[in-house]
């Protein structure tokens, strides 16, 4: 349950920022990140071996960012990151690519109805945190 609440207020308050501003501060997602890590020393809820994996998510996306120089936000790799102490690789990936495909939906009708260019850049952590939200859902 603190691990879900965590994940969840980390997203809402990233979520709030990004929708402001198309950025997101690092320093509580970094704060968030140490006290996962913190958290999984003393009650091991999730392996090291798929905490590091869950964090190679947002490594690889960090990688795009890098390559595309900047056309992802790193702070948005940053957040899976941290997302992937709290989560582990499978909800991680799960949690990415329904963010990904909310998004492409999202892109699909601003494109399509909305008339807007392809180059138009629109935030991607609340679409995060209704990935997160759906994946909660789901589990109840």
């Amino acid at each position: 349950m603190f691990e879900q609440t965590v994940v969840l207020g980390l997203l809402a308050v990233c979520s709030m920022q990004d929708i402001k501003t198309q950025k997101i501060r690092l320093n509580p997602i970094l704060v968030t990140g140490i006290l996962g890590v913190i958290w999984h020393m003393l009650y091991q809820k999730i392996q090291l071996g798929n905490m590091l994996l869950g964090m190679g998510i947002g490594i690889a996306v960090w990688l795009v960012s890098f390559v595309t120089k900047g056309k992802i936000g790193i702070g948005d790799a940053v957040l899976l990151m941290v997302t992937g102490i709290y989560l582990g690789a499978q909800q991680n990936l799960e949690l990415f690519l329904t963010a990904l495909f909310l998004a492409g939906l999202w892109g699909l009708y601003l494109l399509v109805v909305r008339k807007r260019p392809r180059t138009e850049t629109f935030p991607f952590v609340p679409f995060l945190l209704a990935a997160y939200v759906e994946m909660l859902v789901i589990r109840l």
